[in-house]
């Protein structure tokens, strides 16, 4: 019997689980696969948590509705969950904002029937960096930097036609970057495009009870996009405190009188914390924002405009700069230091080039030379040759002159020979010469004598006569 039971219950809670096959048909041109799911959670809501996850190689978040959604048994039961989550993708995809998170699509798990809404990633929540860190940790002109970018956001919404009311704007919803602090809207679970000329609606708020303009707590409720200014104003209070603005008791009494508060003076516990800087800059823009009338609060564009006065109005410095501003000045020292790497690179390459051109004509010039060198190799071996044949011929002619310095030293041991006996031949001729020279002066001398003689006998025989 417990059993029967047992499997008509869950027989029951099969019908109401809606097929994949039903819920794909709801996401025309949004369903995206190969997402891989984790165990780490990011955060987590009344209908939904939300998951790290990767799709196809991007870091992501996966909104995940609770299982147990599906046993709701009312009449519209898990219907009204998976409409309403229905709604708030085909939403979300519609939105083309740098301060929006990036819809990246609809994914259907295996191990579940229920839809998995896919995310651009941010680092943390704006409650979180609230609660983590002290009011020094995070200075004045980054909290300005973060809450224009908040407006900028629902400038967009609220420019939208229809425009859109986020509804549930609050710390938790707003998403921000730590290192850069790029801030972006999300959660538009409860975001709907409103009719302005009708101010009436038919169901209830749900949100931020903290954050709840005080016409969203009408019956019936009675709003247009000045919802999200009060929630703004709000938000300004919960950054400039790091506390969460609950509002105080709605009556006070003053004397023997009950008066009602307007809703900065509920909030009055939250603005005197404010430093004099933050009063002077931040309480008459929460003021206007705080109105308990919406006609009378600014516009969305308006706080755009009063955002950037606000942070012109913030010292500059090096110490100081908004956190994208620094970025920025970081992004351009690295571009020059870029461009000038850039520089010394090119005048290296030209260098190089220059060196390239040098070597190629040295290269030409050695090469010339290494012509040039090959030729004289060549006229050289062809002197070698030519010197070898000479070599061989004064070899041959060596071979001559040693046999004819030997026929001359022959010849002249014989002319020796010849020429001694020449010379004996011709002293002894000389001799001879000499003997018969003597011989001849002997005569010519006797002879001188008897003619001497026969002048002196002529002389006598003249004295004589």
């Amino acid at each position: 019997m417990q059993l029967s039971l047992a499997s008509r219950d869950l027989s029951k809670m099969e019908s109401t689980r809606p097929s994949k096959s039903a819920l794909s048909s709801k996401f025309p041109g949004l369903l995206i696969t190969y997402l891989v799911l984790t165990e780490v959670k990011l955060g987590k809501g009344a209908d939904a948590n939300v998951f790290a996850a990767e799709w196809n190689g991007t870091v992501c978040a996966a909104k995940r509705l609770h299982d147990i959604l599906l046993e709701d048994e009312s009449p519209v039961g898990a219907d009204k969950f998976i409409s309403n989550f229905e709604a708030e993708c085909l939403t979300w995809s519609k939105l083309r904002h740098p301060g929006v998170v990036q819809f990246l699509g609809v994914h259907m798990d295996r191990g579940s029937r229920l839809p998995v809404l896919v995310m651009e990633k941010m680092d943390t929540s704006l409650r979180t960096y609230l609660e983590d860190h002290s009011k020094e940790q995070f200075p004045l002109h980054q909290k300005a930097f973060v809450l224009r970018q908040v407006t900028q956001a629902l400038a967009y919404l609220h420019s939208q036609n229809p425009p859109l009311v986020h509804h549930d704007l609050s710390p938790n919803n707003v998403l921000l970057n730590v290192v850069s602090f790029v801030t972006k809207v999300s959660d538009f679970g409860m975001s709907r495009a409103i009719n302005p000329s009708v101010l009436s609606r038919k169901s209830s708020v749900k949100g931020t009870l903290a954050f709840m303009a005080p016409e969203a707590l009408q019956n019936p409720p009675c709003y247009n996009e000045k919802l999200d200014v009060f929630s703004f104003g709000n938000v300004i209070l919960s950054t400039l405190t790091h506390e969460w603005p609950d509002p105080g008791l709605p009556n006070q009494y003053r004397g023997d009188q009950l008066v009602a508060l307007n809703e900065l003076e509920r909030r009055e516990h939250c603005v005197v914390k404010f430093s004099a800087q933050e009063k002077q800059l931040f309480l008459p823009i929460v003021c206007q924002c705080l109105e308990n009338r919406p006609d009378k609060r600014p516009s969305s564009l308006m706080l755009v405009q009063e955002l950037r006065h606000i942070e012109s109005t913030l010292p500059r410095g090096s110490h100081v700069d908004a956190p994208i501003e620094l970025l920025q000045k970081q992004l351009l020292a690295k571009e020059e230091e870029c461009r000038q790497r850039d520089e010394v690179i090119r005048e290296k390459n030209e260098a190089l080039k220059e060196k390239n051109e040098a070597l190629k004509e040295k290269d030409e010039a050695l090469k010339e030379k290494d012509e040039a060198l090959k030729e004289k190799d060549e006229a050289l071996k062809e002197k070698d040759e030519a010197l070898k044949e000479k070599d061989e011929d004064l070899k041959e002619k060596d071979i001559v002159m040693t046999t004819m310095q030997a026929d001359i030293q022959q010849l002249r041991r014989q002319n020796s020979t010849t020429s001694e006996q020449l010379v004996a031949k011709e002293l002894e001729s000389s001799l001879q010469g000499e003997e018969v020279v003597r011989e001849k002066n002997a005569t010519i001398r006797a002879q001188q004598a008897k003619i001497q003689q026969l002048r002196d006998q002529l002389a006598v025989s003249q004295d004589v006569s």
